[in-house]
């Protein structure tokens, strides 16, 4: 068996089934005989019987009895079928060995291979134990393990040299903008009683105040970017009905704010959801703070659940996103303005949630506004 075990696929199978069709023509033969023998004893088929008397020889014919041409039928029968049923069996065990023997452990070593990598778990090793098509792909599944883990790796490194550097970026950054942002407000305090118009120096120093501000967000917002992307997805079993409550009391309170009319509709769930319920909220925040900042004048909400999953889409009746958004994606510090629709750090925030929650955003233009979709994992 070990030595079929190292065949190649066609060589192994060629001699299983060439050892299974000689015993099963072994056996039939052996079959034919002893069906033979038996119906020689059982059912002897007629004869003559001689009677030899004083002065005569009688010969006579032997006829058969019923119960002896029953009994040889029954044989006759048996020695057709039952080699019939051998070379069957012996069909059924060739298939049988050649899973056993050369498929079943490669499969089920990919199967459990292929289980890791969809959960993202590459801490495992495929053994080959064959030279055969099989063993070939299981040394090519493995190749392919370690190159991914290399490149896991390779951008786990990547990304805590970025982390380091923005942290270093930011921490050296922010002393400098601190002093200079000081030292404007002293400088426009100084020169507050100077009456001549127009002042330049007066603009200038406002002008720097402002461009100031500008990198003291950049420095903030990659601070942020940072401890984002280190939070944890904490899922905890949440009432459908008290979740929508929630949101629609804080989506009451942002309309409120921006004068603007938000229609919120959802659907009726009787279970219980598996939710990071500050993470939901701050994606809903997001997107609708977006929204109503570009609406004209009403957004629509809508809340669902379909497939183990929580969909939102929140569309306005604003001028619609950059065309520049829609081709590249959300992206961090993505600038735009007001007269080209949504972008923003805001966006870039919802789709890291959204990925940490096993989920994705989408966005698409409308004829009048537009729409983002966001999918969240609850199961």
């Amino acid at each position: 068996m070990e030595r079929i075990k190292q065949m190649k696929l066609k060589k192994a199978l060629f001699t299983i089934t060439l050892i299974n069709i000689t015993i099963a023509f072994i056996l039939s033969l052996l079959i034919i005989w002893i069906c033979i023998e038996l119906r020689s004893q059982l059912a002897p088929m007629g004869g003559i019987s001689i009677d030899v008397d004083s002065a005569h020889v009688i010969v006579q014919p032997q006829e058969s009895t019923s119960q002896a041409v029953l009994i040889a039928a029954m044989i006759s029968l048996a020695q057709i079928v039952l080699p019939i049923l051998i070379y069957i069996i012996a069909l059924f065990a060739t298939a049988s060995m050649f899973y056993h023997l050369k498929l079943k452990d490669p499969l089920r070593i990919l199967t459990e291979g292929a289980a890791c990598i969809i959960e993202n778990n590459l801490d495992f090793t495929i053994e080959t134990k064959t030279q055969d098509e099989f063993g070939q792909l299981c040394t090519a599944f493995e190749t392919m393990r370690k190159t991914l883990l290399e490149n896991n790796y390779t951008l786990w490194r990547q990304s805590e040299e970025r982390k380091r550097l923005n942290a270093a970026f930011s921490h050296n950054l922010r002393n400098p903008v601190t002093v200079l942002k000081g030292s404007v407000k002293l400088a426009l305090k100084s020169i507050e009683n100077v009456t001549i118009t127009p002042n330049p120096f007066t603009d200038n120093l406002l002008r720097i105040e402002k461009y100031t501000n500008r990198i003291e967000q950049y420095v903030e917002t990659m601070s942020s970017i940072q401890k984002l992307e280190d939070i944890a997805i904490q899922r905890k079993l949440v009432k459908w009905d008290s979740l929508i409550s929630e949101l629609k009391n804080m989506l009451c309170f942002l309309g409120e704010e921006k004068q603007k009319q938000i229609e919120f509709a959802t659907v009726k769930y009787e279970k219980n959801i598996l939710i990071d319920k500050s993470v939901l909220f701050q994606i809903v925040e997001n997107l609708v703070s977006n929204a109503l900042r570009f609406a004209a004048t009403r957004i629509d909400i809508l809340c669902s659940i379909s497939d183990g999953k929580l969909l939102l889409s929140v569309t306005d009746d604003g001028c619609g996103f950059p065309d520049r958004l829609i081709k590249n994606g959300i992206q961090p510090f993505q600038k735009g303005n007001d007269d080209t629709g949504h972008f923003g750090m805001g966006l870039y925030t919802c789709e890291l949630f959204c990925k940490k929650h096993g989920g994705n955003i989408t966005f698409k233009n409308n004829q009048a506004g537009a729409t983002i979709s966001v999918k969240l994992t609850i199961e």
